[in-house]
């Protein structure tokens, strides 16, 4: 979720300490951005704007309850309904979590209705190294994760609507 607010994140070490923006901290399958010495301090998430909902579902692996595919969802509509931002991360299905860039791109300054979030969803899997596992194959994790996105998507709209 991390991802999808934005979020800012302080590492400390022995040289001092820096600011890693959320879209730069995972690099691989467990693997962040934290030097050997380093230690997270703080996490900053700056306050959704009005108007904004988000959103987290997952589904989960039946033994570990690690997400085959999680996706985070963060939608900001304008005065008149429209989306101003759109915000979406996806992990489970490639080596880290990341923004799914086609699934903002298609939603934001649109008008919010079941086609246009149908829509935008077709896009998750786009630009996702999607890896094959014991959970499923690359076609089958491509599936889910544009299912999860469209039901991130619903969800974060309905909240947002609700705070309008």
């Amino acid at each position: 979720m991390i991802l999808a607010l934005g979020a800012e994140l302080k590492a400390v070490g022995p040289t001092g300490e820096r600011t890693i923006k959320a879209d730069d901290f995972f690099k691989d399958l467990l693997t962040t951005s934290l030097q050997p010495n380093e230690i997270l301090t703080e996490i900053k998430i700056q306050l959704p704007q009005a108007k904004s909902g988000a959103a987290y579902v997952k589904f989960p692996h039946p033994a570990s309850r690690f997400a085959v595919v999680g996706v985070a969802a963060l939608l900001a509509l304008d005065g008149k309904g429209a989306c101003q931002r759109a915000s979406v991360a996806l992990t489970g299905i490639g080596p880290k979590a990341t923004r799914a860039k086609g699934v903002e791109a298609a939603l934001t300054g649109k008008a919010l209705d079941a086609k246009a979030l149908e829509a935008a969803a077709e896009k998750a899997p786009e630009g996702i190294a999607i890896q094959a596992d014991l959970q499923g194959s690359e076609e089958y994790k491509a599936h889910l994760a544009r299912v999860f996105t469209r039901r991130a998507l619903e969800a974060a709209l309905a909240r947002a609507k609700a705070a309008a």
